[in-house]
């Protein structure tokens, strides 16, 4: 993948909101949740935990053929040891459902096996 990213251009955008290390809630947006950095897949990540523990991680997790065969951590990380620090956060915070980038929802408890 490294020989195309010379051919990618996204061109700068206007940031409304920076976030730093900290947890964002998003009630005065009217969703029950909060935004959480969760690094380790790369650098800056974030997921979306919701009151209800549905947690929305992008490509700190993954399910489906062909990245994996079951739900389980990403296959690529910038730092396998901040994934799985940042996946203990999610769970000890009420991570219930786990929605990520590749593949269909899966019990967060997957997770917690993975990390054993």
């Amino acid at each position: 993948m490294a020989m195309f990213v010379p051919l990618v251009h996204v061109p700068a955008t206007n940031v409304d909101l920076v976030l730093g290390d900290e947890e964002l809630s998003l009630a005065d947006y009217g969703v029950p949740g909060r935004i959480i950095p969760t690094p380790g897949h790369s650098m800056g990540s974030v997921s979306v935990l919701l009151e209800t523990g549905d947690t929305f991680v992008g490509d700190l997790a993954m399910n489906g053929f062909p990245l994996r065969i079951g739900p389980g951590l990403p296959i690529f990380a910038e730092d396998l040891q901040k994934v799985k620090k940042s996946w203990q956060l999610l769970l000890d915070r009420g991570a219930k459902t786990v929605y990520p980038a590749h593949g269909k929802p899966f019990p967060a408890d997957a997770i917690q096996r993975a990390l054993l």
